[in-house]
């Protein structure tokens, strides 16, 4: 069975910390952030994995975040990000 996790605050350092664990574990995993205080770069060796998807999302907001969901197939991530 693949285990499928939900890590927010992806972006931040303990965030982007527990991605690249999940990742070599085996998991795959939707990372979800909204870039107040994390960077891409902490993430952006994550794109081109397969079990890497990510949601530029705040998980204070209620909404439905599928919109936002960047899967490795988007070739532009400058979209997904609040600028």
């Amino acid at each position: 069975m693949n285990k499928r996790v939900l890590i927010t605050g992806a972006t931040g350092f303990l965030g982007s910390h527990l991605c690249d664990r999940f990742i070599k574990e085996g998991f795959s995993f939707i990372a979800m952030d909204n870039f107040i205080t994390g960077s891409e770069e902490n993430i952006s060796h994550l794109y081109q994995n397969e079990t890497f998807s990510f949601i530029n999302h705040d998980v204070t907001e209620f909404s439905s975040p599928k919109e936002k969901l960047y899967k490795k197939e988007h070739k532009d991530f400058s979209n997904y990000i609040k600028k």
